[in-house]
C-alpha cells in the first residue's frame, strides 16, 4: 500500500499552535479529574434505561443524552451491527428513518429525506470518523460502501444527526452529520482474527489487537483485507453480438485493504487510517468499451490526527485537533485497443480545529470554536498515455476558515433554547453565515418536544468548478447552495420498553448544484438550479424490554420537487418502511435477526421509473461459541427481489440492476 506523503513543515507549525492555545487556556483553570469509567452491562436494560445512557457527541461537539440533542437523532450500536450482519456503513444507514441507498456498481450513495442527486458523491452529508471530517478536498466525496475508512466490526456506534449542521461544522452538513465512533483498545482486551466468505467469490480477513495498559496508554491496531470476483451481469441496453449480447464476465471485481491505528494517553489521542480500493466497472460508464476488463477505478484515502482534550473546573473544557489527509484517485477508462484514458486526482490538506465550552452560572452552557484548513494540493488531470494527449490539467490550491458559537440556555426548568451561528470564509466566493435555533420542551422524563430551525450551505467543490474531460466541462461561476429547514419532533416513552417518535419537516433549498447536458455541445456541466422544496413525515416505534424480542418499525413519507415546474426530483422515493427484529434463539445462545425495507418507485433521469421493491435480510449470530469464537451467517435479499437504482448522466442505462440473493458466513476468534 502507498502510504501518504505528509508535509511536516505546515503540520509542525499547526501542532505548535495547537499546543500553545491549549496550554494558555488550561493555565487559567485547575483541571478536574474525569469520573471513573464504570462497566455497564447494557444487555439487560430496557429502552428507557438505554436512552438515559445513550450518549451522542456530534450533536453539539460534547457528550449529551440523545434526547437532549437539537435534532432527530438515531444511534446504531456495535451490537446492532454484529447481530444484524451489516456489511457496510451503507447497510447500517438504510435501516434508519428517512435514509436510503443507491449504487451504480462503483460507489454507494446515501439519500436522506428524498434527496440523492446523481453525481453528488455524497457531498451533502458530512461524514466524521471519531469527530474528524472524512470528506475529501476535490469531490467532497464520503465513502459508505466497502470503501469506508474502517472495518464495520470496529465500530462502537454510529451517531446520525439529521438536519442542517453547518452552524457547527460548515460546508457539506446540509442534510445530516454522521459520526462513526470506533471501538477503544480496551474494549478488545486482546486480539481478534476474523475471516469471512460470501457470494460472488468474495473473501476477507481482519486482524486486530487492542489493550488498555496500566500506564494509562490505550492502543488499537487493525488491518483488513478483502477480495471479490463479483458477479456476471447482463445489461439489455448492450444486447448485441458486438457487445457479447450484453453480458459481462469478471468485470465486477473489488478488492481493498485498510489499516486503523488509534492511541490515547491522558489528554492526548492519536488516530490514523488508510484505505486503498480497486473496483472494476462493468457498466460501460462514460461510453467506454463495453466488456473491456481494463476499465477500473482505484481510490485511496489516508487521514491522521493528533488531539488534546481536557475537562476543566466550572464546567469548562478545551479541545484542539491537528489533522492532515490525502486523497488519490485513478480512473482507467478503455475506449480503444490503445492504453486506457487516465483520470487522475490528488488532494492533500492540513488543518487545525479548536473547540471550547464553558458553563455560565447555572442556566447557560456556551460552546465556541474555530477551524482552519489549507488545501495545499487539489490536482485533476486527464490524459491518454499513448499517444499522449492532455485533456485537462488543473492544479488548484485553496484555504478556508470558520468560527462558530452556540449558547444553550435554560429558559425554565422544562424548556431549553439552543441558539448558534457560524461564519465561514472560502477562497473564491467569500463568506457564508449559518444560523441555528432550537427549542426543547421536556414536560416529563417520558416526553420530549423539539422545534428546530436552521440554515446550512455547501460550497462548490473543485470537481464541479474545474473538471473538463470524459464528457464534462468546467463552470467557474458556480455559487454555494443553501438550505433552510423547519422541523417539529415529538418523542414519548409509553412504558414497557416502548418508545414512539414523530418528526415533521419542511426544507427549502436554493441554488442547487446539479448536472445538466448543454444542448449546444452535449457536454455535462454543473449549474445552479432554481428552488427545491421538500416536506415530509417520519414515524418510529421502538420496543426493547431488556429481554426477549426487540425491534423497530419506521415509516417515512415525503415529497421533494422543483418549485418552478412542480416535478418530483429523480431518485426520490415518496414512501419507505423499515422493520428490524431481533430475538434470542432458546437453548442455543444465539440471536436471530430480520431486516426488511420497502421503498416506493423513484423517477429516473430519463423520466421513467425504477420500480418500488422490498428487500428482506436474515441473519444468525452466535457469540462466544466454543468459548472464543463469534460465528455468524446472513442471507441477503432472501426472496431474490429484482430491482435497480437510478443513475445519472454518463450511462447508457437508466437503471442499474442490483444484487439478487446472496450469503455471507463469518468467524471471529478472540484471544
Amino acid at each position: 500500500m502507498t502510504m501518504p506523503y505528509w508535509h511536516w513543515r505546515p503540520v509542525s507549525a499547526l501542532l505548535i499552535g495547537s499546543v500553545l492555545i491549549s496550554a494558555s487556556f488550561a493555565a487559567a483553570q485547575q483541571p478536574t479529574p474525569p469520573p471513573p469509567k464504570a462497566a455497564v452491562d447494557q444487555s439487560t436494560m430496557d429502552l428507557e434505561q438505554l436512552m438515559k445512557i445513550e450518549i451522542v457527541v456530534a450533536g453539539s461537539k460534547r457528550a449529551q443524552q440523545s434526547r437532549e440533542v437539537a435534532s432527530f437523532v438515531s444511534v446504531v450500536s456495535a451490537a446492532d451491527i454484529r447481530e444484524h450482519g451489516y456489511r457496510t456503513l451503507a447497510d447500517v444507514l438504510r435501516t434508519l428513518p428517512g435514509f436510503y441507498v443507491s449504487n451504480d456498481r462503483n460507489y454507494s450513495y446515501i439519500g436522506v429525506r428524498g434527496f440523492s442527486r446523481p453525481g453528488d458523491w455524497n457531498s451533502r452529508i458530512l461524514l466524521l470518523l471519531n469527530g474528524l471530517r472524512t470528506n475529501d478536498n476535490v469531490y467532497d466525496l464520503a465513502y459508505y460502501g466497502e470503501e469506508f475508512s474502517v472495518d464495520v466490526d470496529l465500530i462502537e456506534r454510529v451517531e446520525v444527526i439529521r438536519g442542517p449542521g453547518s452552524a457547527l461544522y460548515g460546508s457539506n452538513a446540509l442534510f445530516a452529520v454522521i459520526n462513526v465512533v470506533t471501538r477503544s483498545g480496551g474494549s478488545l482486551a486482546g486480539g481478534e482474527i476474523s475471516t469471512s466468505a460470501a457470494s460472488f467469490g468474495t473473501y476477507s480477513g481482519r486482524a486486530s489487537y487492542g489493550r488498555a495498559f496500566a500506564n494509562d496508554l490505550e492502543l488499537l491496531v487493525s488491518a483488513t483485507y478483502s477480495d471479490g470476483k463479483g458477479r456476471d451481469l447482463f445489461y439489455p441496453e448492450y444486447n448485441a453480438p458486438l457487445t457479447n449480447n450484453g453480458v459481462v464476465n469478471g468485470l465486477d471485481h473489488e478488492g481493498f485493504h485498510k489499516i486503523l491505528v488509534t492511541a490515547s494517553k491522558g489528554d492526548f489521542s492519536f488516530q490514523a487510517n488508510t484505505i486503498k480500493r480497486e473496483k472494476g466497472l462493468p457498466t460501460g460508464q462514460y461510453l467506454t468499451t463495453f466488456g473491456d476488463k481494463r476499465t477500473r477505478t482505484t481510490d485511496e484515502l489516508s487521514l491522521a490526527s493528533l488531539s488534546f482534550n481536557r475537562a476543566l473546573s466550572n464546567g469548562a473544557s478545551i479541545s484542539t485537533r491537528l489533522h492532515t489527509g490525502r486523497y488519490a484517485y485513478l480512473g482507467e477508462y478503455a475506449y480503444t485497443q490503445l492504453p486506457p484514458n487516465h483520470d487522475v486526482v490528488l488532494g492533500e490538506w492540513v488543518g487545525m480545529d479548536v473547540d471550547a465550552a464553558r458553563k455560565i452560572a447555572s442556566r447557560q452552557f456556551l460552546t465556541f470554536g474555530a477551524e482552519y484548513r489549507d488545501n495545499f494540493k487539489q490536482t485533476q488531470t486527464n490524459f491518454d498515455p499513448e499517444p499522449y494527449a492532455l485533456y485537462t490539467d488543473v492544479r488548484g490550491r485553496s484555504a478556508r476558515w470558520g468560527v462558530f458559537a452556540q449558547d444553550e440556555i435554560k429558559l425554565a426548568e422544562p424548556v431549553v433554547l439552543y441558539a448558534g451561528a457560524r461564519v465561514d470564509h472560502y477562497e473564491g466566493f467569500g463568506y457564508a453565515t449559518s444560523p441555528r435555533l432550537a427549542l426543547i420542551y421536556t414536560p416529563s422524563p417520558m416526553t420530549t418536544f423539539k422545534v428546530l430551525a436552521g440554515r446550512a450551505f455547501r460550497a462548490p467543490n473543485e470537481f464541479e468548478l474545474h473538471f473538463e474531460a470524459l464528457g464534462y466541462k468546467a463552470n467557474t461561476q458556480l455559487a454555494p447552495e443553501h438550505i433552510e429547514t423547519l422541523e417539529l419532533i415529538a418523542q414519548r416513552f409509553i412504558g414497557g420498553g416502548v418508545q414512539i417518535s414523530a418528526s415533521a419537516f419542511r426544507n427549502r433549498l436554493t441554488g442547487l448544484t446539479d448536472q445538466r447536458l448543454d444542448p449546444a455541445d452535449t457536454l455535462i456541466r454543473f449549474v445552479n438550479l432554481d428552488e427545491i422544496r421538500a416536506k415530509g413525515l417520519e414515524l418510529a416505534l421502538e420496543v426493547n424490554r431488556g429481554h426477549g424480542p426487540t425491534g423497530q418499525l419506521t415509516y417515512s413519507l415525503q415529497r421533494t420537487e422543483e418549485r418552478a415546474t412542480g416535478a418530483e426530483l429523480t431518485n426520490s422515493p415518496g414512501q419507505m418502511v423499515q422493520l428490524q427484529l431481533r430475538s434470542p434463539v432458546p437453548g442455543f445462545g444465539a440471536i436471530a435477526a430480520l431486516d426488511a425495507q420497502y421503498m416506493s418507485a423513484r423517477r429516473t433521469l430519463a423520466g421513467n421509473a425504477a420500480n418500488g421493491h422490498t428487500l428482506t435480510n436474515l441473519s444468525l449470530f452466535a457469540p462466544k461459541a466454543f468459548g472464543r469464537f463469534d460465528l455468524s451467517a446472513a442471507l441477503y435479499n432472501v426472496f431474490d427481489t429484482r430491482y435497480g437504482d437510478p443513475v445519472g448522466d454518463g450511462y447508457i442505462q437508466d437503471v442499474i440492476r442490483q444484487d439478487g440473493r446472496n450469503v455471507r458466513v463469518r468467524a471471529t476468534l478472540h484471544y
